[in-house]
């Protein structure tokens, strides 16, 4: 087609394009200036004044809970994403409150937007285009009534004006309560997302801290956990990478420096930061002013957490458990626990519960001991004891061990008693158990108002070794939250809040490990159920989410969800957190770092959230 041909069709184009326009705004005037002339009102009623938009009518495509609402082109700019937005309902009085759930966007008047005229039109640059105007959706939180929103069971009349709500109003209705800020609404720069430390229906509810690798965990788990501990809560943090150990110093990060300085945040470590490493392991920060080596009591562990963590089978589990009750009664006979007339040991060996706990005294070195005396009078041969000090040092305590294996009808196979002693064995060589050149674990300490733990499990490349350092923190935690709690209960007040961290929980609590481990799973879910009670929150973090069992993500009822791309991932949360709409889930794709959906159980919906800055140092910053 020759070029005039072309520009002229281009022009046609263009001009029906502008025609149109002009046809539907000279229909619109003329429709006014009819009823006008039939005795319509001139004026609007006062319900209308300060509105910037009208509700339109619905169509088949309509959904529950969602409202169309156009404006015209100079109010478009005034609306934000997530603009919180209230509708007086014309002329039935009823107040509806909302937020944009898409758009604004921009609609041509008199036209679709998709139409060929205005495709060709724009394609070839025309200048005639006609007006336009601004679309959203709003998505129903409610009628508002007496100043509390409640269910909406109507919807708002087509033509019903639609004001936006002030900053301040929009954290009161949302419930943006808390005690100290973890962001701020995405496009509302005065509206914090407050997280509630001293509300026991949230946090201690469990939290789950999703998204990918570079999507801004560790700055959210940073100011996470600084917030807690500056609202006199305890912290306790499994650092899996080591990353936190050196965040009571000031970060090198340029970026975020000027943003915490544009934002007007302090610029500052974690204060009371305290970095624990098992014995014998390399930490990752040898440097932090308050370092502690710390070392495993097997007496902590419950026998069956043992087996499973060991990967003993039936049989060895047999042999194991057997020489278990060897050792408890050879304690007792020899009055190490319980003591004779004393009320309080004989009580705790009463009350003792194999599935939680291990039992007092009873230590690894021991239980080798134990096991090679069983071995030595299967071949009847003499015994050698190599591991504890009790067994070498006291005859009354050999005598009385070699009296109760006499008694004892043992499996008659030796060679499962030895792949048993093996395993003891091997567990012992680690070193980490029941050592004398280290401290126990002083848990009323960690549990200190506005103290964080950072328990370093860097260097431990093993999952046996990783598995057993965690299982015991767990008990020894849950056990001394319990205490407190009784206490506190006792004088009519609450215990220090507390939170357990669990870095990278995908490789903790996968589905294949709660199968190889389900004894060690239920010590998790034991917590995470009386923990509600008892001030203790627990939260799970992981770039992996699609590894997190079901059972895991029944315990979570607060989200911070980060960028997360993988679709079957994105579906199966849909399942498990129904709160969160449509909008927020297609956008979770496209996050950038520090942008994150956050869904508090307090909170009247979620919120896109600009996650603060952290000016704390993380060792793996680059």
């Amino acid at each position: 087609m020759p070029k005039a041909n072309r520009e002229d069709e281009t022009a046609s184009d263009a001009s029906e394009v502008t025609d149109r326009g002009s046809t539907s705004r000279a229909a619109v005037k003329n429709l006014i200036e009819t009823s006008e002339k039939a005795g319509g009102q001139k004026k609007l009623p006062a319900v209308y004044d300060g509105s910037f938009g009208r509700t339109l009518y619905d169509t088949s495509g309509s959904s529950d809970g969602s409202v169309t609402v156009v404006m015209p082109p100079d109010k478009i700019r005034n609306v934000t994403s997530q603009a919180l937005l209230r509708i007086e309902s014309h002329p039935d009085g009823r107040r509806y409150v909302g937020t944009v759930s898409a758009g604004p966007f921009y609609d041509p008047d008199g036209i679709s937007a998709d139409s060929t005229a205005m495709v060709i039109s724009a394609v070839n640059g025309a200048i005639g285009m006609p007006g336009h105007h601004g679309r959203l959706q709003l998505q129903l939180l409610g009628e508002e009534r007496g100043g509390r929103i409640g269910p909406a069971n109507r919807r708002p009349i087509p033509n019903s004006p639609v004001f936006l709500v002030d900053d301040a109003e929009m954290s009161s209705i949302l419930g943006l309560e808390g005690d100290f800020a973890i962001g701020r609404v995405m496009g509302h720069e005065t509206v914090d997302v407050p997280v509630p430390v001293h509300k026991k229906s949230v946090l201690y509810r469990h939290t789950g801290v999703l998204g990918t690798t570079g999507g801004g965990k560790s700055t959210t788990i940073t100011n996470y956990a600084a917030g807690i501990a500056a609202e006199g809560a305890a912290v306790i943090l499994l650092d899996t990478e080591g990353e936190y150990t050196t965040m009571h110093e000031v970060t090198a990060d340029a970026d975020m420096l000027a943003l915490a300085k544009a934002q007007g945040l302090p610029v500052k470590g974690v204060p009371n930061t305290h970095v624990l490493t098992l014995v014998g392991r390399e930490p990752s920060n040898p440097d932090h002013p308050s370092h502690t080596e710390f070392t495993l009591e097997f007496s902590v562990l419950s026998p069956w957490t043992a087996i499973e963590i060991l990967g003993m089978n039936d049989a060895q589990q047999g042999r194991f458990l057997a020489a278990y009750d060897i050792g408890r009664r050879l304690l007792g006979d020899i009055n190490i626990f319980p003591v004779k007339k004393d009320v309080e040991s004989e009580r705790q060996a009463l009350d003792w519960d194999e599935m939680e706990s291990g039992y007092p005294h009873l230590t690894l070195a021991l239980l080798i001991d134990v096991v090679s005396a069983c071995i030595a009078h299967l071949k009847k041969g003499e015994v050698t004891f190599w591991a504890s000090d009790l067994m070498r040092k006291r005859s009354d305590a050999q005598a009385k061990l070699k009296e109760i294996i006499d008694q004892t009808e043992l499996e008659k196979v030796p060679s499962s008693w030895m792949k048993v002693s093996g395993l003891l064995w091997r567990m012992h060589r680690l070193k980490i158990f029941d050592r004398a050149d280290a401290a126990h674990l002083d848990v009323p300490a960690m549990l200190k108002p506005g103290r964080v733990n950072i328990i370093d499990l860097s260097d431990l490349d093993s999952p046996v070794l990783r598995n057993l350092a965690i299982a015991q923190v767990l008990r020894q935690l849950q056990t001394e939250q319990e205490r407190a709690y009784e206490l506190a209960s006792v004088k009519g007040q609450t215990p220090t809040p507390v939170n357990l961290i669990i870095e990278e929980a995908h490789e903790f609590l996968s589905t294949a490990r709660i199968r190889q481990m389900p004894t060690l799973y239920e010590q998790v879910a034991r917590i995470a159920k009386r923990g509600r009670k008892r001030w203790l929150g627990l939260t799970f973090v992981t770039q992996l989410p699609q590894n997190l069992p079901d059972e895991v993500l029944a315990l979570i009822n607060n989200w911070i969800l980060h960028k997360i791309q993988d679709e079957s991932v994105v579906g199966r949360l849909r399942r498990t957190i129904p709160a969160i709409d449509q909008s927020m889930w297609r956008s979770l794709a496209s996050l950038q770092p520090g942008q994150a959906v956050v869904s508090l159980a307090h909170m009247r919906r979620p919120i896109m959230t600009q996650i603060h800055p952290s000016t704390a140092k993380l060792r793996l910053e680059s």
